[in-house]
This record gives structure tokens, sequence and C-alpha cells, in this order.
């Protein structure tokens, strides 16, 4: 018998953990937008979680844990919030990455191919990061239905979600349990694609 997940909010001590989980979900994004090495990005997203930096806050995490450990992260943002969480980031970024690269960041997140993230009826699925050792485990799939439920407490009977083209496996798992691709953006550098998917609950 496999033990129950336990699905909690986050708090700021919690930003070692929830940094890495940042970066995995984030993958190769997250060295194109901060211009860093690995392990600075690591650090860098663990004071901006520390603070409640907006985007990369606390506030709209959840940590989830098998037998008190936590082995995943959720970050989800209402759609219609998703310009005004990101505007909230920015006193953060320039506190905590130097003025200089906040901007360079800035300009890399304002040139991303692509439109909106998210549209106002969407709950918006920023960021899902299983630590590797638990991955195949089905945890994706509790925490989606986390997602859902979420979803539903704001009155939003859709949630959505971006995933990079390179990406099949979770593209395959959220394919598998309702979501469908609603756009696809294409960039000359193939990590930048990527699709949009939405699931109506």
């Amino acid at each position: 018998m496999n033990p129950e997940l336990g699905i909690r909010e986050a708090v700021s001590s919690d930003a070692s953990f929830a940094a890495s989980m940042i970066c995995l979900s984030m993958g190769s994004l997250a060295d194109r937008l901060f211009a860093q090495k690995a392990e600075t990005i690591d650090k860098m997203i663990a004071k901006l979680f520390a603070r409640n930096a907006g985007r990369f806050g606390y506030d709209n995490a959840y940590i989830a844990e098998l037998e008190d450990k936590p082995v995943g992260l959720l970050i989800v943002v209402r759609g219609a919030d998703v310009n005004r969480l990101n505007l909230k980031t920015i006193p953060h970024l320039i506190a905590v990455l130097d003025f200089t690269k906040a901007i360079g960041f800035i300009w890399r997140a304002v040139t991303l191919p692509g439109g909106r993230e998210a549209e106002d009826d969407e709950l918006y699925i920023a960021n899902l990061g299983i630590i590797p050792s638990m991955q195949g485990r089905s945890l994706g799939s509790q925490i989606l239905v986390y997602a859902e439920e979420l979803a539903r407490k704001y009155n939003l009977m859709k949630c959505s979600l971006i995933v990079g083209w390179h990406n099949t496996g979770a593209r395959r798992l959220y394919e598998r349990i309702g979501y469908q691709i609603v756009e696809t953006v294409q960039d000359e550098i193939e990590h930048r694609g990527y699709y949009r998917m939405v699931k109506a609950l």
C-alpha cells in the first residue's frame, strides 16, 4: 500500500526545495531568463520565493509530501491574475538580481514567443515539479487533481498549462487526463516552442 500524498500551502521556509522544483519545471527556460549558472539560478529563485516575489512567491505555491517529506511543488495562478503577478515580481527581481540583470531578465521574458499564458476563466498551472526519484508513480496526476479542486474553489471551470515541445512524457500525461492542445507556439529555437493545453472541468 502506497503512503498517502499530502498537499499543503507553501511557506517561506520551503524556499530551497521550491527553488529546485521551479528550476526543474522550467528547464532551459530558467537558463534563458536568468542567464546565469544553474547553481546561481537556484539560489536566486530561493531568495525570490522567500521574499514572496509575485510569480516566484509562496502565496500561490503548494508542497506535495509523502511521509512528511517534500516530493513535489505546484504553483497555480488565476488566469485573470497572471499579468498583475508578473508586475509584482519586478521589484523583487531588481532587489535580488540587481538592476541591470533584472532588466535583462524582463527583456528576455517579454520577447519570448507566444501570446497570453492563460485566459481569465482558467486556473493556470505555472509550475509542476516532482523530485526525479519519485517520478513515474502517479504523483503528478494526484497533484493535478488537487489543482482541479483549487480551480473549482475559485469558481473556474478550466485548468491550463504550457508544456515544451520536447517534453513528450509530460504532454502524454496531460492528454491522458483530459488536457487538449489549444495552441501550438513555434520558435526558431526548438526548446522554446511549446503547446498550450486546457482541460474543461
